[in-house]
């Protein structure tokens, strides 16, 4: 199905005027055109402020692979290709490749849906070792939020699955951080799209609305930042 350019990018800044987020226009820094689908801005005062109040005193999140946490000091994930959230605290479990993410994925994800999306991931591709280090779009399960830590679902990748009500978290939060490393997402759900943070001071944050319908973002570079530049590598926050 196709759905326009001009359509998506209505729906969404009328969600985030309701939601009283400023959209700024777009001033992207190539000649390579916008996402469909995202909406760069700053956010509102009374945003801004909600999203400090949620993510401020939040405590850090631990990262497990193999049964042991990763030194928080890593710059890899500890080796790690892969880490979900499997708890509605934040816990996050790693893999060495999508094939055992999907397979733990699919009887411990937090949520039916998510459970169900990684059973499906998992179910055909019992035979993905040879490709183990490849990363793609199609990795992401169903009813499950990704980001990439490189351009084109590349490098390593954090997920969130999709609970009843959505959730904020501080990329920092995670032990090793994952704040200002984000270059490239993909929103696998019908309904409810997810929004970046990137905290400045003295300035209104910048603001960044993915919109839901199972739409892919495949280089932050070709998203145009509030002040200028792009929004590779500036997520803080994440709320999904």
């Amino acid at each position: 199905m196709h759905i326009s350019a001009r359509t998506t990018m209505a729906a969404a800044t009328l969600a985030l005027a309701t939601a009283g987020i400023t959209a700024a226009p777009a001033f992207a820094d190539s000649s390579l055109p916008e996402v469909p689908g995202a909406v760069s801005g700053t956010a509102t005062a009374e945003e801004e402020a909600r999203v400090h109040q949620e993510v401020e005193n939040a405590p850090k999140v631990e990262m497990y692979y193999h049964g042991e946490k990763i030194d928080s000091r890593s710059d890899d994930l500890g080796g790690a290709q892969v880490c979900a959230e499997v708890s509605q605290d934040g816990t996050m479990e790693c893999f060495d490749d999508q094939a055992e993410a999907d397979a733990y994925l699919a009887e411990h994800a937090p949520t039916p849906q998510a459970r169900e999306g990684a059973a499906a991931q998992s179910a055909p591709k019992t035979a993905r070792a040879a490709t183990a280090l490849r990363s793609s779009w199609l990795d992401c399960p169903k009813s499950w939020v990704c980001l990439w830590q490189d351009a084109d679902f590349k490098g390593r990748r954090l997920q969130w699955p999709t609970y009843d009500t959505a959730k904020t978290r501080h990329l920092d939060q995670y032990s090793p951080s994952f704040r200002d490393k984000a270059s490239s997402a993909y929103v696998n759900r019908p309904q409810r799209g997810v929004e970046l943070y990137d905290f400045r001071t003295g300035m209104p944050d910048p603001h960044l609305f993915l919109g839901a319908g199972y739409t892919r973002y495949p280089n932050f570079k070709k998203i145009s930042y509030a002040y200028g530049g792009n929004w590779n590598d500036k997520a803080d926050a994440i709320k999904f």
